[in-house]
């Protein structure tokens, strides 16, 4: 009798063990304010972390209304046909839709979410892709924007042609553009302060139901990326990349900023945006490369971008002179790479080699310091260039002679 009261006291025990590995990350969010993906958490999504999966859902408690009756039009005229069903996956969905037109979008996004499940379990695409949308709607009418976008990009990701891909593109877009304002108000105030010190602190965490809790602005630029990746023909795909390529710019993260700008203007060169994405994308190569010591190919790059606004951007005429001096700037940056190399070689006793590169300098960047300080140079190694090379010479015929 003892034993059996230990064995069921064991299993008591590892049940109770189970479930709380179970239900913890929904106490965690629900103590912390947050849900799976960083999203703001509210009392209106305790019925989604009950049911947690797609699978597990069922019916929500509310009441539908009687499904309209359908006008279909046949031979040139509308004809009016009985009502749905209720109880049909059609029935529910029409049904839904009117709670949706009244403005009832909380029980309406239930209802959406509840035949989204049984559409896909069904394996009823057509019901499956419209509950989807509508059901992103509604949470986007309640302004809960961090779940309505998360169920857009999940409509695109099932249904990567879908006829509400624009409409669905436009509201992500619209969620990137409110979820950026905090960033816009630290731009303008950082441009009113620019000749004097200024210091903002950056939000980290936010507690609206309508921002995701952490990182808005993280949030915002990878909108901005799968708006691209999921129309990129459309007519937001420009706009897309060059808000992800100014948060990257604005934070001086300029490899990221030089990718967004440069795919903008290698893709979309006709694009009202691509003037100004091709000088800041020449701006971000030219700050990537912060010494002689770095890589010289951006400069490479940004001497070539320069080359192509001045011949193919009309647009950009009026900013001829500063991208002159930009290319002066590229210019100077190119000859002390050069010169460096030159440099190395001499402090390491090469310098027939330190000679070259010293020619170098001078042939390709005449008029500027470093062909100056390379001429000086080149004065200073000749009498050793001159040994080195008789030196060679000798031990060759010596060589030879053997």
């Amino acid at each position: 009798m003892t034993a059996t009261r230990t064995r069921e006291s064991k299993r008591t025990r590892k049940s109770i063990r189970l479930t709380a590995r179970r239900l913890w990350p929904t106490a965690l969010a629900v103590l912390l304010g947050v849900t799976t993906g960083c999203q703001s958490f509210s009392a209106g999504d305790l019925w989604k972390a009950e049911t947690w999966t797609y699978e597990n859902l069922t019916r929500p408690n509310v009441k539908l209304p009687d499904p309209p009756q359908q006008a279909v039009y046949r031979a040139g005229h509308w004809e009016q046909e009985g009502p749905l069903q209720p109880g049909t996956l059609a029935g529910d969905l029409a049904s839904a839709k009117v709670l949706f037109e009244r403005g009832d979008h909380g029980d309406a996004e239930k209802v959406f979410r509840w035949l989204a499940a049984r559409a896909k379990k069904e394996k009823n695409p057509d019901i499956y892709e419209e509950a989807l949308f509508y059901q992103a709607e509604c949470q986007f009418a309640q302004r809960r924007y961090p779940a309505a976008r998360e169920t857009y990009e999940t409509l695109l990701k099932e249904f990567p042609s879908s006829r509400f891909r624009g409409e669905a593109v436009q509201r992500q877009f619209a969620i990137a553009e409110y979820w950026l304002e905090d960033t816009r108000a630290e731009i303008r105030e950082k441009e009113k302060n620019k000749d004097g010190w200024s210091f903002s602190l950056p939000r980290l965490v936010s507690f609206e139901k309508e921002k995701p809790t952490f990182d808005t602005e993280g949030h915002a630029q990878k909108v901005c990326e799968a708006i691209y990746i999921e129309d990129p023909a459309g007519p937001l795909a420009p706009q897309a990349l060059y808000r992800a390529g100014g948060i990257s710019f604005f934070r001086e993260r300029y490899e990221e900023a030089d990718t967004y700008y440069s795919m903008l203007v290698d893709q979309y060169p006709k694009s009202p945006l691509a003037p100004a994405a091709l000088e800041l994308a020449i701006q971000s190569k030219v700050n990537q490369v912060r010494g002689p010591a770095y890589d010289s190919r951006k400069l490479i790059e940004a001497r070539q971008l320069v080359d192509t606004a001045m011949r193919s951007y009309p647009e950009l005429e009026p900013k001829r002179e500063q991208l002159e001096r930009t290319l002066i700037a590229i210019n100077e940056q190119q000859a002390e790479k050069d010169y460096s190399i030159a440099e190395f070689y001499r402090r390491t006793n090469h310098p027939g080699a330190a000679y070259f590169y010293y020619e170098i300098v001078r042939r390709r960047y005449p008029g500027t310091t470093w062909a100056a300080k390379a001429t000086e140079r080149m004065h200073e190694l000749r009498s050793k260039v001159e040994a080195e090379a008789a030196a060679a010479s000798e031990n060759k015929e010596t060589g030879t002679t053997r």
